[in-house]
């Protein structure tokens, strides 16, 4: 093949006569444009959508007509009047032939000459093709006419081509008459392949002295002999490949003795005779192979002594055995190929002689053994293929002489043993292939395993393939005396576990398959550590393509705590450094166990998910009994599970083991006895318990609890679904005073709502956030904790009401004077001294709210909200007298129903103060918390709503009855007003601690307004003087009668 593309080389590059260029003028029938390759395009006909004849022409080098639906050569005409000047190739492809020779066809389109023609017309030209087509062509190089269904050729078809030096006939059906080749005494090149020849006539080559290269592959020929290439003395190369043949005479190349190239693969040979190459003494290239029919062996001395023979490809050729002397004397052979035969074993000193062979193929034979001296004088081979075979062993010696070898196949056989020094001399060695064998342990004689492989002196070894074995070490010359390593593949092994020290190799590039094993674990717990020592203050010089690529799919993995870096990892919560120790692909890596994990990709789980059973990680199990125990490590937890085991009583006692294994250290326990019979607690608690940060004790029988034993870290208890009626005192203390409760789960318990339970309503109500489903506390009524207000708990006695009158009518009596003129002018009086700060127990709150948490509920709509903000909400809790309020936005619960939420605020406040403002009346829940405080009011007999006036309300007509009714008879502040929050202050509560207990009925006092609209008398938006003095117009009531008489003073 060397041959065939030096020569179309020279033809291709010969010199050529420079004409003037191409311009592509186009003709008249034809239109023409230039390529983006530098060609040019003729479509004939011009403008049409389907042109009969496409012309390509490549200048001084290519035109090529192709047809498409051409049926009269006269077509080829439309081209006439083209100055192509002359091309290298005159191609045509499709095209019916002339009616002209092709010179004269040439001649139209302006090409004087060619050295290469080529006639492609895929077509049936059967007998037409005719030397009148070819006259002319005296300086014609190369032919070629396959494909084209030629038959019977004229014996002076070629009468005219005395240059040709290359013709190709081939995938036709040619007949050849004797003298066809008389014409053409240069030929070098003759293309006969393809065409069911089943004959040839001795002297057919007769006078083609020069010819080099001759193919007759594909054909049919039976009657070879010496006679027929007799003629041809120079021929070099020679193709019989596929002819059916089933032996050759044995002189049948007696004089080809230049021949240097023979194939004669996929015949049908039974035998071969010995002297068949006698005669061939410059012989380089054999090929036998892929015979069809059993060639149990060659003759004695077949190839002997052809020292020019560098290749030699016998494969597939149902070959059994072999003669000792076949190659004895090729002292040049290079690349031998014995794949697909049948052989068994081998002669000792079959290759005794090929001293610079470099290739052997012996894969996909059967061999069983091999004789140590087998190899013993190949010095320069650098790849023995000995895959798919039937070895068991690899003995010392086998290899002792290969210290060049680079590629070793040993893979597909049945190999259990291999000396430990098999590799001693094989240092050059880059690639070896182990797999599919049935080894179980490959580590030197006298070393501990873990010290090295029988491979430790192959320190170039690029790739490992041990894949489809038994194996279960990761040796360390591997990891350490490898640096060049690129992949090391253990799929398909043994391998139970894989620890971050597995993975420190030497080499930065390295592959790690370790997929298809039993790995249940892989230890990374030391990784953050190794990493930095590694990598300390270099992260970012280390591309990340440097660390190890561990492929680990397909493993039955145990997802427990021993995972639990690995999990981390994936997530990438370890430090950025161990990125460069190793990349992990953790693609098709699922869970094998726990089973409610089984199934799940590892990369896919949350660390939180992982536990691990003590009884694993400690050889002392002080699990209590019939409890489990986990370690949990992303809390660094002891998980001690006891729960719906039908127990009586918590463990007397708690594990105390603070480190489990290197890595585990507990830190702090939880205990979950959900669903027993438990009916109390111990006042004292075993050891272990002073570490339970979270104990769960939901669904048991619990009638009384007691928290004082329990450690103050206790950050979770669950007492919810059990018969708890109580909450003792010290409980209550110890959960109050805790600084790290998180939650208390109380509900579904039947609760006792008296005066007692005030302590545990307090807790409540200050702990709300921590308590899960609040609306299931209940009292053993049913009445919502959240519902129930601590002046319902105690209610003042008829006895106690009723001396308290008598007193305080005494006490009127004897002051009645004072208070007549008090009562004249109390307002004024009142607001002086609050304003002042004098005499402040005068003006407090009543005992009766002394147990609200807050001094007032501000109710207002969400756009008036940058007013309550920035200047009411200020004003209030950051003035004088500093007041507690209730805010939508800062205190009531998320998610909690919005009427409770308004029931409960108006309940818990002294006061409710309403924003009344346009966007007040419109909306919906502004108007439900004024019925909310206003019917408190009523039902408790006192004032309870103070009244902002915030901008321009407009008529009352249109407002609710009730919020009406209650602007014609009481008092509102209006913003603006310059005794705004003189009047606001006094209007809420006084502060308890300045009051001294002194109780006063009420102190908001209402004014009849007598007008139906209500305005502001100044700007809503402008913050009224703070002053000392309140207004003398003012008319104060006593609130309670005005309730009970329903009519202004």
């Amino acid at each position: 093949m060397l041959l065939v593309s030096v020569l179309i080389g020279v033809l291709w590059f010969q010199s050529q006569q420079v004409l003037s260029d191409f311009q592509c003028p186009g003709t008249a029938d034809c239109s023409c444009s230039k390529r983006m390759s530098g060609d040019f395009e003729l479509l004939c006909p011009k403008a049409s959508n389907q042109p009969t004849l496409i012309a390509t022409v490549h200048p001084n080098q290519i035109m090529q007509l192709q047809c498409t639906v051409m049926k009269e050569w006269e077509d080829l005409r439309l081209l006439s009047g083209l100055n192509i000047g002359s091309v290298n190739s005159f191609i045509m492809r499709f095209c019916p032939l002339p009616g002209i020779s092709f010179k004269e066809l040439m001649a139209t389109v302006g090409i004087p000459s060619t050295k290469d023609l080529q006639v492609q017309s895929h077509s049936n030209l059967s007998d037409t093709l005719t030397s009148r087509h070819l006259e002319g062509l005296h300086e014609l190089h190369q032919l070629n006419l396959n494909n084209n269904v030629l038959t019977k050729l004229p014996d002076d078809l070629f009468k005219d081509l005395e240059s040709l030096i290359w013709l190709d006939l081939k995938n036709n059906n040619v007949q050849l008459p004797k003298n066809i080749f008389r014409y053409v005494p240069k030929l070098e090149v003759l293309e006969l392949g393809s065409n069911s020849i089943k004959y040839l006539e001795p002297g057919i080559f007769r006078n083609l002295t020069k010819l080099r290269l001759l193919n007759l592959w594909g054909n049919r020929l039976q009657n070879l002999s010496r006679s027929v290439f007799s003629d041809v003395p120079n021929l070099e190369s020679l193709d019989l490949n596929s002819n059916g043949l089933t032996t050759l005479p044995p002189d049948i190349f007696a004089d080809l003795i230049k021949l240097k190239f023979v194939n004669l693969y996929a015949n049908n040979f039974q035998a071969l005779p010995q002297s068949l190459f006698r005669n061939t003494p410059l012989l380089e290239k054999v090929q036998i192979h892929n015979n069809r029919r059993t060639l149990k062996t060659l003759p004695p001395g077949f190839l002997a002594n052809l020292t020019q023979l560098k290749e030699l490809n016998l494969k597939d050729s149902n070959l059994s055995s072999l003669p000792e002397d076949l190659l004895w004397g090729c002292i040049s052979l290079e690349n031998l190929t014995l794949q697909k035969n049948l052989l068994t074993e081998l002669p000792g000193k079959i290759f005794k002689d090929i001293k610079d062979v470099t290739m052997i193929n012996l894969s996909y034979n059967k061999l069983v053994s091999l004789p140590d001296s087998l190899f013993s004088s190949l010095q320069k081979l650098k790849t023995l293929d000995l895959s798919h075979n039937k070895l068991t062993n690899i003995s010392q010696g086998l290899f002792s002489s290969l210290h060049t070898l680079k590629v070793l196949q040993l893979a597909h056989n049945e190999i259990k043993f291999i000396h430990s020094q098999a590799f001693e001399v094989l240092g050059a060695l880059k690639t070896i292939n182990l797999s599919h064998n049935e080894l179980s342990v490959i580590h030197r004689e006298f070393a501990y395993e873990e010290l090295g492989s029988i491979l430790q002196t192959c320190v170039k070894l690029e790739t490992i393939d041990l894949s489809y074995n038994k194996l279960s070490i990761i040796y360390s010359d591997w990891r350490v005396s490898m640096v060049n390593l690129q992949l090391l593949d253990l799929s398909h092994n043994d391998f139970t576990n894989i620890t971050i020290g597995d993975l420190q190799f030497t080499s930065t590039k390295l592959k790690l398959d370790l997929s298809n094993n039993k790995i249940s674990m892989v230890l990374m717990s030391e990784a953050e550590v190794l990493a930095k020592v590694r990598y300390v203050g270099i992260t970012s010089a280390i591309p990340i393509n440097n660390s190890i690529k561990l492929i680990l799919k397909e493993n039955p993995f145990v997802c427990d705590c021993n995972a639990y870096h690995l999990v981390k990892y994936f997530k990438g919560q370890l430090e950025p450094e161990v990125n460069l120790l190793v990349a992990i692909d953790g693609s098709k890596l699922y869970c094998n166990s726990p089973e409610e994990l089984k199934g799940t990709q590892v990369m896919d789980l949350d660390p939180r998910q992982l536990t691990c059973p003590t009884e694993k990680l400690v050889e002392k199990n002080d699990c209590p009994k019939n409890c489990s125990c986990h370690y949990w490590p992303s809390d660094t937890a002891l998980l001690v599970n006891c729960s719906y085991r039908g127990l009586t009583s918590i463990p007397p006692s708690l594990p105390t083991s603070v480190l489990l294994e290197q890595w585990m250290t507990v830190n702090h326990t939880e205990l979950d006895m959900t669903g027993n019979k438990i009916t109390f607690l111990p006042n004292e608690l075993g050891d272990g318990y002073s570490r339970a940060t979270k104990i769960y004790l939901s669904y048991n029988n619990l009638t009384s609890i007691n928290l004082t034993s329990f450690s103050n870290e206790l950050q979770i208890i669950e007492l919810d679904n059990n018969n708890l009626t109580r909450m003792d005192g010290a409980s209550l203390n110890i959960l109050e005073k805790s600084k790290h409760i998180e939650k208390v789960s109380l509900h579904n318990n039947p609760w006792i709502c008296d005066c007692s339970t005030k302590v545990f309503l307090n807790f409540i109500q200050a702990n709300y956030k921590k308590i899960p489903n609040l609306k299931n506390l209940t009292c053993s009524d049913g009445v919502p904790f959240s519902e129930v207000a601590a002046s319902e708990l105690c209610p003042t006695a008829t006895a106690a009401i009723v001396a308290m009158s008598v007193t305080l009518a005494f006490i009127c009596l004897l002051i009645g004077g004072s208070i007549a003129i008090y009562y004249r002018y109390q307002r004024e009086i009142k607001v002086w001294l609050y304003a002042n700060n004098i005499c402040l127990w005068f003006v407090t709150e009543e005992e009766l709210d002394k147990d609200k948490l807050y001094d007032a509920f501000v109710s207002y709509s969400h756009q008036d909200e940058k007013f309550v903000v920035e200047d009411l909400v200020p004003g209030l809790e950051n003035g004088p007298t500093k007041f507690k309020l209730c805010l939508h936005y800062r205190d009531w619960v998320v998610g909690e129903f919005i009427p409770n939420q308004i029931a409960r605020s108006v309940e818990e406040s002294r006061r409710t103060v309403v924003v009344l403002s346009p966007n007040f009346l419109e909306s919906v829940w502004g108007r439900m918390e004024f019925r909310a405080a206003h019917s408190q009011a009523l039902s408790e007999g006192r004032a309870r709503v103070i009244i902002i006036l915030y901008g321009d309300i407009g008529p009352t007509d249109n407002l609710d009855p009730e919020l009406k009714a209650y602007l014609s008879m009481n008092t509102y502040v209006k913003w603006g007003d310059p005794w705004f929050w003189e009047k606001l202050r006094y209007a809420l509560p006084h502060p308890p601690e300045l009051s001294k207990g002194i109780p006063l009925i009420s102190r908001p006092t209402f004014r009849r307004n007598t007008g139906e609209k209500l305005m502001n008398g100044t700007d809503p938006n402008s913050t009224p003087p703070a002053i000392t003095t309140p207004p003398a117009d003012t008319i104060f009531i006593d609130p309670l009668k005005t309730l009970s008489n329903s009519k202004p003073v």
